[in-house]
């Protein structure tokens, strides 16, 4: 039997590719887990056999059945965490998943031999591409570090062009997925929104298209989506809440509508769409604290604490360090009413950034970073922008500006846009009479003080049991437990017929030397498998094989050594030869029981 040597090369390119994928689909743990997993894997298999490949799937399993119940919890957990970052990045309600465990290792040594099978048995070219469409399909459901997708897409790009059958390949791969990193910060010519929009001539208009995440636990942001359902079955909504503010107010402002193209929302919405129209108040922010000034207890502020609740675990806290470098900044005073606190952060903005050295998005980050770090929930948006609406009331949306802009949460109000900016100013005008964007003139006695008092005294925060019932909080896991062992067979069978195709493609190659190579060595590697043997001279393969077995074997060796010591293309009987040879070969395997068979046929040689 011929030996075989440790190979370092295929393993290497392996591991990273699968630690970049698992970091995407799992965090800093799962790459690291899928490194040294993967890789020892793919060194085994190099130097004893494609059978070492599904060793570790074959440990998770035995785990998996041996704990079960821990199976179970773990499926739960991916699920949960699953579900979690695809609706939190949508904006969608999150229900937790019961039966939930604290952490997971079976499901990680399942997934990773899950990849090291497919490895063993497609080899590194697949297993790059299949883990590249991974990471993008991870990327796009659940987010992730931008580096960290072009670089598993890079690297699955540069095997496929450079292969790792030795490490000169394999540098030129990952130097190649290295050196298309800088590719991240290639912006991409967006095209023009589609569409019109409808609305008063002459007048401002904000259309936002994409709010900025929440940042919040899963835990907070479980309660949030329970708080959501609560008040939606009390008609409480972002889109209705203006209208209900200047209900409890009494009083109630000037409203239009707006009807706009596609997803896009306006600022100062005050109802549901309705007729592919929305109900507008587009003096909202010149008048929020008078309205604010003259709120009734009731259900509006019952219901306003809840989604103020939400609103501040979602978009009101920053990190330690974020808080440290915003205080360098500007280091302002919390306890301050609110419409100072709104003019001091204006200030500040201000006496960072001018028009000339920064855009709406640099505005809007340090807007909204300041305003949390004194105690005020605010969040990114992005969307179009009209200074002015045309006298028809008719614009094209390609005919807006495409920006950026800050929203903050006026407590008891709602959110309205915050313009720091001396060039937006004029159009959101939202400190009150008596206090300045300089923040220097505004009264002790402030129009939001006594408005504040009503406020947090109405609105206290209420418990989790009190918004909704546990029971219905939570939905069982089993009904989603199944994609596991579907996902393992849909990957295990794709892998096994890509090669199995591949294998063929060259069996049937219109290059009829090629094509006798082709189906002589499969032949011969089927041959090897049916008698159990590696590494055999042709000789010894002829004895070991018996009857008409070893007669085509012989036959096709003949056909293949007239190939190698000839200029001209083989003749017919050549490559009829090594075509009986493939197919006896072939039965001889499926001749090796059902169980070996079926692993043959999943690993594509048959």
């Amino acid at each position: 039997m011929g030996e075989k040597t440790w190979n370092f090369s295929a393993p290497i390119v392996f591991g990273a590719g699968a630690t970049l994928t698992f970091y995407i689909l799992g965090g800093l743990y799962a790459g690291a887990a899928a490194l040294l997993l993967c890789a020892l894997t793919a060194l085994l298999v190099g130097r004893f056999g494609r059978k070492f490949g599904f060793l570790p799937v074959a440990v998770g399993a035995f785990a998996a059945v041996i704990l079960h119940e821990r199976f179970l919890s773990e499926c739960a957990l991916c699920v949960d965490n699953a579900e979690f970052l695809y609706a939190i990045k949508r904006g969608l309600p999150y229900t937790p998943v019961s039966g939930v465990s604290e952490s997971a290792y079976i499901i990680p040594v399942i997934a990773c031999g899950l990849i090291c099978g497919v490895y063993s048995a497609a080899g590194v070219r697949v297993t790059a591409v299949i883990l590249g469409a991974l990471s993008a399909l991870g990327y796009v459901l659940f987010g992730g570090n931008p580096f960290v997708l072009c670089g598993s897409l890079a690297l699955a790009v540069s095997v496929c062009c450079f292969g790792a059958e030795d490490m000169h390949r394999a540098g030129l791969a990952l130097g190649a997925a290295v050196l298309a990193l800088p590719a991240v910060f290639i912006k991409m010519p967006e095209l023009p929104p589609a569409g019109e929009v409808s609305a008063s001539g002459g007048e401002s208009l904000y259309l936002a298209e994409e709010y900025e995440q929440p940042h919040c636990t899963k835990s907070q942001y479980a309660r949030g989506s329970a708080i959501m359902r609560a008040l939606g079955d009390e008609g409480f909504s972002p889109e209705t809440q203006t209208s209900l503010l200047m209900e409890s107010a009494g009083t109630f402002l000037p409203t239009e509508e707006v009807e706009v193209s596609g997803e896009y929302v306006p600022a100062t919405v005050c109802g549901e769409k309705s007729d592919g129209k929305y109900s507008c108040c587009p003096r909202l922010n010149e008048n929020i604290f008078r309205l604010m000034a003259r709120l009734q207890e009731g259900d509006y502020l019952d219901c306003e604490g809840l989604y103020r609740e939400y609103v501040y675990s979602a978009y009101g806290s920053l990190t330690a360090k974020e808080n440290a470098h915003l205080r360098d900044i500007a280091e302002i005073e919390g306890t301050l009413p609110l419409d100072k606190k709104l003019a001091e952060v204006r200030k500040a903005v201000r006496a960072e950034l001018s028009p000339e050295n920064a855009d709406s998005s640099d505005f809007a980050e340090l807007t909204v970073g300041l305003a949390r770090s004194c105690g005020i929930a605010a969040r990114e948006v992005k969307g179009i922008y009209f200074d002015k609406m045309p006298e028809s009331g008719h614009a094209k949306l390609a005919d807006g500006e495409v920006r950026t802009w800050s929203e903050v949460y006026i407590d008891g109000a709602g959110w309205v846009v915050f313009e720091t900016s001396p060039m937006y100013e004029e159009v959101s005008p939202l400190l009150p009479e008596g206090a300045s964007a300089d923040g220097e003139k505004s009264d002790e006695d402030s129009l939001t003080s006594g408005a504040e008092d009503i406020i947090y005294t109405s609105a206290p925060p209420r418990t989790a049991a009190e918004i909704r019932e546990e029971k219905k909080t939570e939905k069982q896991s089993l009904r989603v437990i199944c994609a596991v062992p579907v996902g393992t067979l849909i990957i295990l069978l794709a892998a096994g017929r890509i090669r199995a195709a591949v294998r063929r493609m060259k069996r049937r190659k219109r290059d009829t030397a090629s094509a006798l190579k082709a189906r002589h060595f499969q032949g011969k590697e089927l041959l090897e498998i049916a008698l159990g043997v590696s590494g055999l001279s042709p000789e010894e393969l002829a004895e070991k094989a018996k009857g008409l077995l070893s007669e085509r074997f012989k036959e096709s060796e003949r056909a293949y050594e007239k190939l190698r010591f000839s200029d001209n293309p083989p003749d017919e009987s050549s490559l009829t030869a090594a075509t009986r040879f493939y197919e006896e070969s072939r039965r001889a395997c499926r001749k090796q029981g059902l169980l070996k068979s079926l692993g043959l046929w999943l690993r594509g040689f048959i």
